[in-house]
C-alpha cells in the first residue's frame, strides 16, 4: 500500500507531465502559426510565418502588371504587414492561456514587451540582464 506520501508525489508528477505535455503542444502550435492577407483589389497574397518571415508571396490576378512599380511595393508592404499581424495574432491566441493575468500575449508575442522590466517589476529581488552586463 502505497504512503500519503507517495501517493502525493505521483500526482504531482503526473500534474507535471501533463503541464509538459500541453506546453509542448502549445509550442508547437506557437511554432506552427502562420498568416496570410490579400490586397484589397487582389494584386499580392503574402503568407509569413510566426517570426514575420515571408514564406510565400503570389500574385492571384494579373492587376499588378498594371501597377507603377512604387504603388505595387507599397501594396506588397501593406499586405505583408498584414499577414505578420495575422501571424501575431494567431501564436497570441495559442499563449495566452498559459501567461498570469495582466500579460498581453499580443503585446509579447508583437516584441513590446521588456521582459525584464516586467519580471523585475513582479518578482521581488529580480535583477534581470546577465552576468556579463
Amino acid at each position: 500500500m502505497a504512503s500519503p506520501y507517495e501517493k502525493m508525489l505521483e500526482d504531482a508528477l503526473g500534474a507535471y507531465q501533463r503541464q509538459r505535455e500541453n506546453l509542448t503542444a502549445a509550442k508547437e502550435r506557437i511554432d506552427e502559426a502562420t498568416g496570410t492577407a490579400t490586397s484589397a483589389r487582389r494584386e499580392v497574397t503574402a503568407t509569413v510565418g510566426r517570426t514575420g518571415e515571408v514564406t510565400e508571396l503570389t500574385f492571384p490576378t494579373s492587376a499588378y502588371k498594371r501597377m507603377a512599380p512604387a504603388e505595387l511595393a507599397g501594396v506588397i508592404v501593406r499586405t505583408i504587414a498584414q499577414a505578420r499581424q495575422q501571424a501575431i495574432d494567431a501564436s497570441a491566441e495559442q499563449l495566452a492561456p498559459m501567461l498570469p493575468p495582466g500579460f498581453s500575449a499580443r503585446d509579447l508575442m508583437a516584441g513590446k514587451v521588456d521582459v525584464q522590466a516586467l519580471f523585475a517589476a513582479r518578482v521581488p529581488g529580480f535583477e534581470g540582464g546577465t552576468e556579463d552586463d
